[in-house]
């Protein structure tokens, strides 16, 4: 005769080995592909891009570069950041493809290298106006 408490632990049992077969399951794979229940987001692609613009700085540098190109002493005295705090912020920008830059002498130029923050930024704007 099965006590209650023998079930209970035999389904706890259970869900703790399917838990552990689910991990074996997304260790096997060594880049997992995340999509959404209609299979029309990219989720990994889209949280990398959130979480790049998830700094109020990085947003404020990429409103900046959205009307254009930039120097670093530019943007550093339009958003009343220093220097290198922008040219960190730039730098993990830069890293997920959000911008690039080119040199002219000593002179570096930032721009938006990201065609879906172009369409992406318009919707913050709209959506969250400055008053």
């Amino acid at each position: 005769m099965t006590t209650t408490s023998d079930n209970d632990s035999g389904l706890a049992g259970q869900a703790l080995r399917d838990d552990q077969d689910f991990l074996n399951i997304q260790s096997e794979s060594s880049a997992p592909t995340l999509r959404d229940a209609h299979g029309d987001i990219d989720i990994e692609g889209a949280t990398l891009f959130l979480r790049a613009l998830s700094n109020q700085n990085r947003l404020a540098l990429v409103n900046q570069l959205i009307e254009g190109e930039r120097t670093v002493s530019e943007l550093a005295d339009n958003l009343r950041m220093r220097q290198p705090a922008v040219s960190q912020q730039l730098a993990r920008l830069r890293e997920s493809g959000i911008v690039e830059f080119r040199r002219d002498g000593k002179t570096v130029y930032y721009r938006i290298a990201s065609a879906q923050i172009q369409h992406f930024l318009p919707l913050l704007q709209q959506h969250f106006p400055n008053d």
